[in-house]
Formats: structure tokens, C-alpha cells, sequence
């Protein structure tokens, strides 16, 4: 299959099945909050946010691992590729066993962390082992499925993964609703993983014959690959600027204003996780596509991809923000009632991060197939500005104060630095390509919106009280916007009109 072809492949799979998973979900989230209680599930939210925390041992040694595949797939090399598994096994084994170490000394101060808790501290201990034990079973058992990420077989993984988890919350709301555990429904947090793994295995085996499982790294090997070893000491940094920007949040909403206010922005959290993952999803396997791209050395080629996915990532951005603006409050009340609404400047700042993590891949997806992680000062810069702004603003201003924190570090490093750093040390032509294009696809968004604006003025929609209502109105909304922004892009952008001249000869051929 070409790269397109598999890129697609990737794509559908990966989007009907997270629809599967973002419907039970939500089916299953509003089950949770009647039968265990806002503050349960924020406990719940804290715990995955240290446990995010913890996982910074991880350190990005993943994404290291797969720009280093790319190479050895494109040349077929499969002493290599085992070889590259075999040491990240040997990495990550060791790193299981220091999240374990460092795990069962953080559980120590539980009494002190959950004090103002009304929850059982057993229950606690209990669900942080059960959630502790999936991440580990990861680290000890699935760091394979880096392989497959990066030839572009991603989409295996998905369906299983997505099978086993929609399994897992069926099967949580049913012991809830008819036997009223909570030890049930934390056990099922343990036990899905296992059958998970062990699916993942046997299909890996049968996809690789030849990969050694049992891969044993030696000395010599690990002093060949200190190039690797270079990268990803420099990717544990990013790792940390990642997490700063996206798992503290939850953190600092927990210990400066109340567990309950964490399952109230959880919430909204769930919505907008889900949004973006369902749209990266789509994109899934570009990245390996760009990895294989890069492999290849044509910058003319690269460029004119990348300019193809900028334009595609601005119009499914801006397509997906003017529909979450339009319905998310009717959601939320439609889904969990009014109670659970929040400011609508948190839905705004919300938006923004959303807009700003969409329209940021292509850079990023560039930059990790180049191995440009020199820049190792510019995730402690945004880190250091995500929280010391996070903790000034949400001191003056509340909940919002946490993501203006997010929306200004991110707009300094990943907008303004990221861009450039690829420009300058990847494809080594003038920044000033980048921000005449950025620009650009930024002014056709905003005669897009105007065009649209002028449009909706003549149609009038009540406010939507069930959930048919909502979606006939984000239906002609995003209909008449969608086909608005479309024709614009068609009209102005050269990368936007290039991939729809691909997809056309793709689709006839």
C-alpha cells in the first residue's frame, strides 16, 4: 500500500471506532457521577494526573524509538528494527521498575495528599494500584506496538485497544447499576488491561514473525545506539514541557480550589479530550507517513506535504471549534444538566488550546522525523511560564486562570519557537515561508467566519433540549460553514488545493 493508502486506512479505523468509544463513554460517564459522586471521579481525574507525573520516566523514549524505525522500514532491515525494540525493552523494563520504587514511596503520603477527602483511603490506595498496575503492564509487555506505529499499522493496535476499553466501560456501568461495587468497577481498571496485552502480543507475533520477543541487549549493543540514547535524553525535556502544559492542570484545581471543582472541569475535559482525540485519531498515521517521507530527502516533496497538512489541520481546526462554540453548553445540560455548566470564558480558553494543539502538528510531526530535539531549553521555558502564570492567574482569577496560563506558554514556544527551530534546522529554508502561510490560512479562517456570520444572521435555532435537536443544529451550522470554509480554501490555499487534487486521483485510482 502507498503511504496515502495506508495513511487513509489508518484514518477511517481509527475514527469509527474511538465514535464507538466516545458514545459509550459518555453514556458511562453519567453513570459514574450518579453512582460514585463528583468527588470520587475527581480523585479519580488527581490519581491519572500523578500518575501522568510519574510517567515522565517514560521520558519520550517512545517517539525516540519510532523516528529511529523509520529508517530501518523504509531499508526492510529487520536485524536493526529487532535490535531497536530489543533496547527499547531493555530501556523501558527498567524504567517499570523505578515507577514501582518511586509509586509505593508516593503512596506514603496519600494520608497527607487526600486529607480533605471524604473518600476511603483504602478505596484510594486500591484505585491508584489498579491504574498503576495498567501503566506498568504498558512499560513491561506493549512497547512493541511501537513497531507497528511506525509502519504505519497503527490502526491494528486501535481496533484492539478501542475493543477491549469499550468492553471495560460496558461492563464498569453494569456492576455499578446492578451490583453497586466500587471494588468491582476498580477491578475492571486492572483486569482490561491484561486481556488487552495479551490480544496485542499475539497479534504483533503474527504480523512479525521474525521479531524477537525475547531480544537479548548486550554491552555492544547498547554503545551502538548512544545516538539514540543522545535523543532521547533530549526528548525527556519535551516529555516534561508536555506534561507541564497538559497534566497539571488537574493538580493545581485539586490542591488550590476543591476534588470537586477536578470532576466539574473533568468534564468539560472529557469533551474536548475526546474532540481532539477523535480528529488526531484521523490523522493518525500521517506520522509515520512523514517519518518515511523524510527518510526519502526530497525537500520539495516535504514541503509541498506539509503545506497540504497545514491547510487540512486549519480546516478541520477551525470547522471543529465553531462547532464545539455552538453546541457544548447544550451538550453538557443535555448530558449531565445544568448544574455542571462552567464560565463560558473556560469554554473559550478551552477552544483556543484545542485550535492551538490542532494546527500545531505538522510542525511537530516535521521536527520529530528530523530528530530536531536539540532545543531542550524550550520546554523548560514553557514550563516555567505554564505554571508560574497557572498558579498567578487561577489565585486572581480562578479556574480560567489555568489555562490562560496554557494558552500563553503555548503561543511563545510551540507557535512562535517550534516553527522556526523546523525551518531553520529541517528543511534550512527562510522562516518567513512559515509565517507568510500561517498568516495566510489565519485570514482565510476569518473570511470564512465572516462570510458564515453573515449567513447565520437569517437562520434561527431555539435553544436544543434533547440530543436529535442538537445534532439537526450542528448539522446545518457546520454544514453551511464547512462547505463556506471549503470553497475558500479551494479559492486561496495552494497546499489545500493540492491535497484535494491527491485525494481525487486517489479516490479514481
Amino acid at each position: 500500500m502507498s503511504r496515502l493508502a495506508l495513511t487513509i486506512k489508518n484514518a477511517w479505523i481509527a475514527l469509527v471506532f474511538h465514535i464507538v468509544y466516545v458514545i459509550i463513554q459518555f453514556y458511562s460517564r453519567n453513570i459514574f457521577l450518579d453512582n460514585l459522586g463528583d468527588e470520587f471521579m475527581g480523585v479519580v481525574g488527581t490519581l491519572k494526573s500523578i500518575l501522568q507525573f510519574l510517567n515522565l520516566s517514560e521520558l519520550g523514549i517512545g517517539a525516540a524509538v519510532g523516528f529511529s524505525l523509520y529508517k530501518p522500514i523504509f531499508e526492510k532491515n529487520q536485524e536493526k528494527i529487532n535490535e531497536i525494540i530489543g533496547y527499547l525493552g531493555f530501556l523501558y523494563k527498567r524504567i517499570g521498575l523505578f515507577v514501582i520504587v518511586t509509586s509505593s514511596v508516593l503512596m506514603l503520603f496519600f494520608p497527607y495528599i487526600f486529607q480533605n477527602t471524604e473518600i476511603n483511603l483504602g478505596i484510594i490506595l486500591f484505585l491508584f494500584v489498579a491504574l498503576l498496575t495498567s501503566n506498568l503492564l504498558s512499560y513491561f509487555f506493549a512497547y512493541h506496538v511501537f513497531l507497528m506505529e511506525a509502519d504505519q499499522k497503527g490502526y491494528v493496535n486501535i481496533s484492539i485497544n478501542q475493543s477491549v476499553f469499550v468492553l471495560r466501560l460496558i461492563l464498569q456501568c453494569i456492576v455499578l447499576i446492578y451490583f453497586e461495587s466500587i471494588i468491582l468497577w476498580i477491578l475492571l481498571e486492572l483486569i482490561t488491561p491484561l486481556i488487552y496485552i495479551y490480544i496485542l502480543r499475539k497479534k504483533i507475533k503474527k504480523t512479525y514473525p521474525w521479531l524477537i520477543f525475547k531480544f537479548k541487549t548486550t554491552k555492544e549493543i547498547r554503545n551502538r545506539n548512544q545516538a539514540l540514547l543522545k535523543k532521547i535524553k533530549q526528548l525527556s525535556f519535551h516529555k516534561i514541557g508536555g506534561f507541564v502544559s497538559n497534566g497539571t492542570d488537574n493538580i493545581l484545581i485539586f490542591s488550590l480550589i476543591s476534588p470537586a471543582t477536578v470532576a466539574f472541569v473533568g468534564n468539560y475535559q472529557l469533551v474536548m479530550n475526546n474532540i481532539n482525540t477523535l480528529v488526531s485519531q484521523v490523522f493518525k498515521g500521517t506520522n509515520a507517513s512523514v517519518g518515511n517521507l523524510v527518510a526519502e530527502n526530497d525537500i520539495n516533496n516535504m514541503t509541498k506535504v506539509f503545506w497540504e497538512m497545514m491547510a487540512l489541520r486549519f480546516f478541520f481546526a477551525g470547522c471543529a471549534s465553531l462547532m464545539i462554540y455552538i453546541g457544548f453548553d447544550d451538550l453538557i445540560t443535555i448530558w449531565l444538566g445544568d448544574k455542571y455548566l462552567m464560565s463560558h470564558n473556560i469554554l473559550l480558553a478551552l477552544i483556543i488550546i484545542f485550535f492551538i494543539l490542532q494546527v500545531r502538528q505538522p510542525v511537530d510531526s516535521f521536527k520529530q522525523a528530523y530528530g530536531l530535539y536539540a532545543d531542550i531549553w524550550a520546554p523548560l521555558v514553557q514550563s516555567v511560564l505554564n505554571l508560574g502564570l497557572s498558579i498567578i492567574f487561577i489565585i486572581k482569577l480562578g479556574v480560567i486562570g489555568v489555562f490562560i496560563g496554557t494558552i500563553l506558554s503555548q503561543i511563545t514556544v510551540i507557535l512562535i519557537w517550534r516553527p522556526y527551530y523546523l525551518f531553520s534546522q529541517g528543511f534550512k529554508i527562510s522562516t518567513f515561508t512559515y509565517w507568510k502561510g500561517f498568516v495566510s490560512h489565519l485570514f482565510y479562517l476569518a473570511i470564512s467566519f465572516g462570510i458564515f456570520y453573515y449567513i447565520s444572521t437569517f437562520l434561527e435555532f431555539e435553544t436544543s433540549t434533547n440530543l436529535l435537536s442538537l445534532m439537526l443544529r450542528l448539522f446545518v451550522f457546520g454544514g453551511i460553514y464547512s462547505i463556506t470554509y471549503f470553497l475558500v480554501l479551494i479559492a486561496f490555499s495552494k497546499g489545500f488545493k493540492n491535497l484535494v487534487y491527491r485525494f481525487k486521483f486517489y479516490l479514481i485510482k
